[in-house]
């Protein structure tokens, strides 16, 4: 039910105009309390990826902007491969944010400076994610 919930939100944003592309970045809508949900809809909805990801308990400044990136960059590199782009989008922000939120965990109650995303330092992460979440295709 939840993936036809999501798949609807890609069709309707597809409706609203020349995208060929659509991601939600991420969403709770049915995924359990551990883990969010992104969804890339591609050619137009032809290809369906998504993508559950483990869920880092705090929140971030710039995460979107990280992801909006990553995609950006592995969508030029690799424009027929729609999971291999959303493996490598998801895993490129993750290792931002599990480095960010291991540098402060153990602070009780970080400020913002404290919770600025390593970025400098996931330089390798940031070249060549780690392959640790992975795809599915929902629809081709």
């Amino acid at each position: 039910y939840q993936r036809r919930v999501r798949g609807k939100v890609c069709d309707w944003l597809h409706s609203r105009g020349k995208a060929e592309t659509v991601v939600i970045t991420s969403g709770e809508i049915g995924s359990s309390s551990n883990e969010i949900v992104s969804m890339g809809s591609f050619k137009r909805g032809a290809t369906r990826v998504k993508v559950s990801i483990p869920k880092i308990p705090t929140s971030f400044t710039g995460s979107g902007d990280v992801f909006a990136a990553a995609f950006l960059i592995w969508s030029h590199k690799l424009p027929d491969n729609p999971k291999l782009i959303m493996e490598k989008t998801v895993n490129t922000t993750y290792a931002v944010l599990a480095r960010t939120f291991e540098s402060f965990r153990d602070i009780p109650e970080p400020n913002s400076f404290e919770k600025e995303l390593k970025l400098i330092q996931s330089k390798l992460d940031l070249e060549n994610p780690p392959d640790k979440i992975k795809a599915v295709v929902v629809k081709e």
